[in-house]
């Protein structure tokens, strides 16, 4: 099998270092942001002409491995390129699903997501088995480092401490500075990123009709809310909130979406204020969701909880896409 990454930080060089180079895989190229290489040092050729260079087209799959750069609009290209010729790409990157979907998917059958929302937890695969049409409630945790943050608060440590071993743990949106940038960093970009891939990958826009993060509008946490949280990070999570009947609720920054007959919601929320919430209540840089079926959960309620960022649980997701491409190209050669 045939594969190129694009991207060697944190994600990609972990790929290529502890996934990639134990097993039979030829490396065709890696992308780094100063050229293209053979390898992890061996540099054969400039980005700026990489769509020219005689590699590119010749693997079976691509790993997508860059930060969001310009709202997702680089990544999109570079799905587009490969994507139209044929090429599965796998992706961590979260701005093209989220807010150029419309232009991906049309392949959306060729590309592995799953690695883009819940790390390695696969929660769209898990989440799409779940839904019917008896759903009537999902409420989901979708960043595991605002989960760490609270659930260790709550224990008692301080927010300063763990906010640092957040930062070794490399699970943090890069660029924020101090604590309070941190949260709305995770809250007002990464979050409305990830709730947009989740209504367009599950359709509940329909197969027209695609979310898209630049129109999610996140209310940031301030100062003194923040110093609220603070106080009571046993009462709070950060969830995200779809359902097709519209609850208000106590909340704390956050945002409202409508897309199709579905209410979506996120923000810092009380856990007392709805049952399912306590489903939710996890430790650890974790994902989790809820799923409730019927009217008042009469049909039953599912939970689900894995892995959420770092490098580790992300890569290992990306393969586990990796492996499914590979058992449909050997397939379909055989």
């Amino acid at each position: 099998m045939t594969v190129g990454v694009i991207g060697a930080g944190n994600i990609g060089e972990h790929l290529i270092r502890e996934k990639l180079a134990k097993m039979s895989v030829d490396v065709r190229f890696i992308m780094k942001d100063d050229g293209i290489y053979k390898n992890m040092t061996e540099k054969v050729g400039e980005l700026h002409g990489w769509r020219c260079w005689h590699s590119i087209t010749t693997v079976d799959v691509v790993f997508l491995a860059i930060p969001t750069l310009d709202d997702g609009k680089i990544a999109s290209e570079y799905m587009d390129f490969f994507l139209s010729r044929g090429i599965r790409v796998i992706t961590c990157e979260k701005g093209a699903m989220s807010n150029y979907f419309d232009q991906v998917a049309q392949w959306r059958d060729m590309i592995g997501y799953s690695a883009a929302v819940g790390g390695g937890t696969r929660l769209l695969k898990h989440l799409k088995l779940q839904i019917s049409s008896d759903t009537e409630e999902i409420h989901a945790v979708l960043n595991g480092t605002l989960n760490f943050i609270f659930s260790e608060i709550s224990l008692g440590r301080s927010f300063g401490e763990v906010v640092e071993e957040a930062r070794r743990l490399r699970c943090v949106e890069p660029g924020a500075k101090d604590p309070l940038e941190i949260i709305n960093k995770e809250a007002a970009l990464d979050i409305p990123m990830k709730t947009a891939i989740l209504l367009n990958v599950l359709d509940f826009g329909g197969r027209i009709s695609f979310a898209q993060a630049r129109n999610i509008q996140v209310k940031k946490v301030k100062e003194e809310e923040l110093n609220q949280l603070l106080k009571q990070a046993d009462k709070f999570r950060y969830i995200v909130s779809v359902a097709k009947s519209n609850h208000e609720e106590p909340c704390i920054g956050g945002f409202k979406y409508k897309i199709g007959s579905w209410n979506v919601s996120g923000g810092f929320k009380k856990i007392e204020s709805n049952s399912l919430y306590n489903d939710l209540v996890i430790n650890g840089v974790n994902n989790a969701f809820v799923v409730s079926e019927g009217k008042y959960g009469k049909s039953g309620r599912y939970r689900f909880i894995g892995p959420g960022a770092e490098p580790e649980p992300t890569t290992s997701a990306m393969m586990k896409d990796f492996a499914d491409f590979c058992y449909e190209i050997l397939k379909a050669r055989s």
